[in-house]
């Protein structure tokens, strides 16, 4: 059974439920959450938006989100994947070839080291040698 890595841009438009964007909500629909990992890089960037809610005074905004994080995190705790030196080795290689800088470079990489295909709505940023993607927002698998 194959099996995704998601980035936040999905976990995000996942949140809407029924008014996700129909793409995200087949991908979700047809892929088991078994079959679903998030990488805690994504749990970081989820958590620094959250911050900047509550930074804003939007306390309303910043509690409605605190409980959805709280959510996502009950849902995936048996599915966090961590960038082990595995997959730090990958980053490295995929860095040498001018390819996937940053936490997108560290999910990239995550992707080969783990097997496993990449879900983003923004993937030119994880345009690497070897790494199966998928745009749920356009609906295909690309590599």
């Amino acid at each position: 059974m194959p099996a995704y890595l998601l980035d936040t841009d999905v976990i995000v438009a996942s949140r809407k439920g029924v008014a996700a964007p129909a793409g995200v909500a087949d991908f979700f629909e047809r892929v088991e959450p078994e079959a679903r990992y998030v990488p805690v890089q994504v749990i970081a960037q989820l958590r620094a938006g959250i911050q900047c809610s509550w930074r804003r005074e939007a306390a309303l905004e910043a509690l409605a989100l605190e409980g959805w994080l709280e959510a996502v995190l009950a849902e995936y705790a048996p599915r966090l994947l961590e960038f082990d030196l595995d997959c730090a080795l990958v980053c490295a290689r995929l860095h040498g070839r001018g390819h996937a800088h940053g936490v997108d470079g560290q999910i990239a990489a995550m992707g080969i080291a783990y097997g496993l295909t990449v879900v983003s709505g923004r993937l030119d940023s994880f345009a690497a040698q070897g790494l199966r993607l998928e745009n749920p927002f356009n609906r295909g698998l690309l590599r």
